[in-house]
């Protein structure tokens, strides 16, 4: 009974929804199969490539020239005497030197050509200054000098400073008129020693209360006295002072027959002056008989000047002979050298 009921109960509830399906406006569709959406075509073209762009090739060094390669001949084995046999003699060895040719071109190649250095012109060449007298560190001379009716001695100090020296002169009256004058007469000079000789500086002058100084710069001369203005003077070649003159002949010992010219300086004034090397004397003095070269000023009006330098003491001034502007005359005569070379035992070396 109740399975009936079941039943009856299933087919009441399928009718009524089948009802409500039609008549309540659902729609009801089988399902339907649906084409799927097809994706576009793909479009290929082919297209040319782009021309590849060439690097600049580098540049390559030329290769250097293969090594001369020489083959050098196989020594001969020494010849050993062989017994006479009745075989027949061995042909002879031949020699041959094989050497790999090295192309021209790149000989060319390598080859480097130094350019030729433009010809130059050599300017003349001043001639060597002659080898200088060799003279001791310091020198003391003493003289006697005459001047007309009046007497006395007279100092010469050389010192010899390595590229630069200093000469100091003292004069002094003796006798009766060294009672009326009892003043001094200095003369100092200044310089460098050049490969050509003395070359002053300064120059000083005192004698008694009055004084002056002289400056040589460049060509001129400048000189300050004790009063007035200043004096110059201008000069050209070489020029030398009342000091400096006797030791630049000692130093560059002139030979017989020179001529030499000098601008001086007196202490008062400038002149230039010609001195002729007349030759050799014997001279006789307080150190005995000298042999001396004896040069003379050429005339100039009244004056005079003569010297005699002795070839055995470093040729130093051993007399001097001179005449002023007024016409007085003074003589200095060598009295003592030190140090003396000869009674040292030392005599000088002459220059060449």
């Amino acid at each position: 009974m109740r399975r009936r009921v079941r039943l009856w109960g299933l087919a009441l509830a399928g009718s009524l929804l089948l009802h409500v399906a039609l008549f309540g406006g659902l729609k009801w569709e089988l399902p339907q199969w649906t084409r799927p959406i097809e994706a576009p075509p793909i479009e290929v073209r082919l297209a040319a490539l782009p021309k590849p762009v060439a690097a600049p090739p580098r540049p390559v060094a030329p290769l250097p020239p293969p090594p001369r390669q020489v083959v050098r001949p196989t020594p001969r084995p020494p010849v050993v005497p062989v017994p006479e046999t009745d075989a027949p003699p061995a042909e002879p060895a031949i020699e041959s030197t094989i050497a790999s040719p090295v192309p021209e071109a790149a000989a060319a190649a390598n080859s480097v050509v130094s350019p030729e250095p433009a010809p130059t012109t050599a300017a003349p060449a001043e001639p060597a200054p002659p080898p200088l007298n060799r003279l001791p560190l310091r020198l003391d001379l003493r003289y006697r000098v005459s001047y007309g009716i009046a007497s006395g001695e007279q100092t010469l100090v050389w010192i010899n400073e390595g590229e630069h020296y200093t000469l100091t002169s003292v004069a002094s009256a003796s006798g009766l008129v060294g009672i009326l004058y009892r003043g001094h007469f200095v003369q100092t000079s200044r310089g460098r020693i050049t490969p050509w000789g003395l070359q002053p500086e300064e120059f000083w002058d005192q004698r008694g209360s009055k004084h002056s100084h002289a400056s040589f710069e460049q060509g001129q001369l400048v000189v300050t006295p004790d009063k007035g203005p200043l004096r110059h003077f201008s000069y050209q070649g070489a020029v030398q002072d009342a000091l400096s003159l006797f030791f630049q002949f000692a130093l560059t010992a002139p030979p017989s027959g020179e001529q030499l010219t000098y601008s001086v300086f007196n202490g008062k004034k400038l002149r230039d002056y010609r001195y002729a090397v007349q030759g050799e004397v014997l001279l006789k003095t307080r150190l005995g008989a000298l042999r001396t070269l004896h040069l003379v000023r050429a005339a100039d009006g009244d004056e005079r000047f003569e010297i005699w330098l002795a070839l055995d003491r470093y040729y130093l001034p051993v007399r001097v002979l001179l005449s002023d502007d007024a016409g007085r005359e003074m003589e200095l005569s060598i009295l003592s050298i030190a140090p003396d070379p000869v009674t040292a035992g030392h005599p000088p070396a002459h220059p060449p």
